[in-house]
């Protein structure tokens, strides 16, 4: 695996401070600090849009039924499966 270019970036000093704190906090470096806080951005982003769409009946509903086309696809047949549990 080739390694990830690296760049540098111009922060102010408190910044990189807090940063560094965080990735202390979680035993890490800064960069793996902001990968935490990007994904956990996209994250919420995510959590945000189903907030959305549950305000909306109609869209709710459609959601939820497509949901149920796919959940009927679990039943594919593969009760010996590995990877599927019944426990």
């Amino acid at each position: 695996m080739a390694a990830a270019a690296i760049t540098t970036m111009k922060v102010p000093v408190d910044l990189r401070d807090r940063i560094s704190e965080v990735a202390a906090e979680l035993g890490g470096t800064m960069a793996t600090a902001l990968e935490r806080l990007l994904d956990d951005h996209r994250r919420q982003r995510i959590l945000d849009q189903y907030t959305r769409l549950q305000a909306d009946p109609v869209e709710w509903a459609e959601y939820m039924a497509e949901l149920g086309e796919w959940d009927a696809l679990a039943g594919d047949g593969l009760a010996n499966d590995p990877w599927e549990t019944n426990a």
